[in-house]
């Protein structure tokens, strides 16, 4: 999906930017390749090199259906991680996000909340999407706040839905409803 960046994609200190594939540097291969990073993403049952990493960024960007973004800190100057709207249904105006903060000096920051909130406004007011969902780990409890920060609440849990080091872990449901109520400043 290709859409043209407003000044909506940022903020004072995130940037969302369409992700390329030369954006799949070694650093970002790297990511997805260090276990405390992927430990939460269903990349991690792979190895990862800069091609495979550069045709899956071309693949997602010539989705119809995908918005995959980069996402830049302004203080830290650089690419710290990606977030995907997708698959979107148009027919219920509904997207799923997941997001990756790959550079492990963006954590703690707020990144991953800004850049949740960025995405929302993106679905909301240049795609019309009514609702936005998510999914995390449960024991990936910043991510779970993450969402919650940008509006997010639980709507349920999948038990034992995901094995993470061989032992069962529940799925944490989440989801945001664009009401007639939500302004552009949520």
């Amino acid at each position: 999906m290709e859409l043209t960046p407003t000044a909506a994609w940022q903020d004072d200190e995130v940037e969302l930017f369409l992700l390329g594939p030369d954006d799949a540097t070694e650093e970002y291969v790297g990511w997805l390749n260090d276990p405390p990073i992927a430990q939460y993403l269903e990349s991690r049952f792979a190895r990862h090199d800069i091609e495979g990493t550069r045709q899956f960024v071309a693949d997602q960007r010539a989705h119809p259906g995908v918005l995959f973004l980069g996402i830049r800190s302004t203080p830290l100057g650089r690419h710290v991680g990606n977030i995907k709207l997708g698959p979107i249904s148009r027919q219920h105006e509904t997207g799923d996000i997941g997001i990756m903060i790959g550079a492990s000096e963006a954590w703690g920051r707020g990144i991953a909340t800004r850049a949740i909130r960025l995405i929302c406004a993106i679905a909301r007011d240049e795609l019309g999407l009514r609702k936005v969902t998510a999914g995390c780990y449960a024991s990936n409890v910043g991510s779970e706040r993450a969402f919650e920060r940008a509006g997010f609440a639980i709507e349920g849990r999948r038990p034992a839905q995901f094995l993470l080091d061989g032992k069962p872990e529940d799925m944490i449901l989440m989801g945001r409803v664009f009401t007639s109520e939500t302004t552009k400043d949520d």
